[in-house]
């Protein structure tokens, strides 16, 4: 999306559902007087520290359902900071970073479109995206890139609003998430299901690229689709979709038979086998 001229924020998460992530904090008076690690990186400066975030695994007897509900809730608060912090940056205020990065912020100063604003996300970053858009009047439109639905209440179902595209694999997704997304259809005018063939749940980011043949098929990280293709199709029907309701004045629209399942690799709505309603 950067490359097609997107302003691409890529959040992550702290909500511990990744392997190992880690943020700066303020060191406490008692941390300024311990020796900095030599593993500490260098972007440290003397009243922060590194804070590690791991993995949560589900505890015994808890709700499974109550850990990833609060864990969107907390995505989603980041993404709407995100684009806070976006909007901030457009609006030339001087911004904080911990990063040694020597960059003056105030440069891109009505830079930014702040008017065309989307979220697009993949598996548990494709429940982020729904919940983002019913709490975030500003974002004009979502992606939802095979979707896991799990952690939304039913609470979502009766704000989202904002046109949405759901782009599935064709092996990760089973009746239940179907319906899940499916049920959002009778709320959103515009409202949009594509499968592309061949491919798996990791299809989608760029993980694939990085594993061999071997490694890849014993994990599922490939499909039968190759990469490049799959990730290709994923690309050009995001674009699309932004043009059209973005308001984008590009060539994207080239494009548009892919939000409608129209293509080699592609077909409209999914491949599961939903019960008659």
């Amino acid at each position: 999306m950067a490359s097609l001229g997107f302003v691409v924020a890529a959040v992550e998460h702290r909500d511990e559902s990744a392997s190992a992530t880690y943020c700066f904090e303020e060191r406490l008076p008692s941390d300024l007087q311990e020796q900095v690690s030599a593993f500490n990186s260098p972007s440290n400066s003397a009243s922060l520290k590194e804070k590690w975030i791991y993995y949560r695994s589900l505890k015994q007897g808890e709700s499974e359902f109550e850990l990833r509900n609060k864990q969107v809730l907390l995505r989603t608060d980041e993404c709407i900071r995100a684009l806070n912090l976006i909007c901030d940056i457009n609006g030339g205020k001087q911004v904080t970073n911990a990063l040694p990065l020597h960059f003056d912020f105030t440069a891109l100063k009505a830079s930014i479109d702040v008017c065309r604003i989307a979220v697009m996300g993949h598996s548990f970053g494709g429940a982020t995206v729904i919940e983002t858009l019913s709490k975030e009047a500003r974002i004009s439109c979502g992606i939802a890139l095979d979707a896991w639905m799990f952690p939304l209440s039913d609470e979502f179902y009766r704000t989202v609003r904002q046109p949405l595209l759901f782009i599935n694999s064709e092996t990760f997704q089973w009746a239940g998430n179907i319906m899940k997304m499916k049920k959002l259809e009778s709320c959103i005018k515009e409202w949009k299901m594509i499968t592309v063939k061949g491919t798996v749940h990791q299809s989608f980011p760029d993980f694939t690229f990085l594993t061999g043949s071997l490694f890849s098929r014993i994990f599922k990280l490939k499909g039968n689709i190759h990469p490049h293709i799959a990730i290709d199709i994923t690309n050009k029907a995001s674009a699309a979709f932004f043009q059209k309701h973005l308001g984008l004045e590009k060539d994207f629209n080239q494009w548009d038979h892919l939000i409608d399942g129209k293509g080699e690799h592609i077909l409209p709505g999914t491949n599961v086998s939903l019960p008659l309603s």
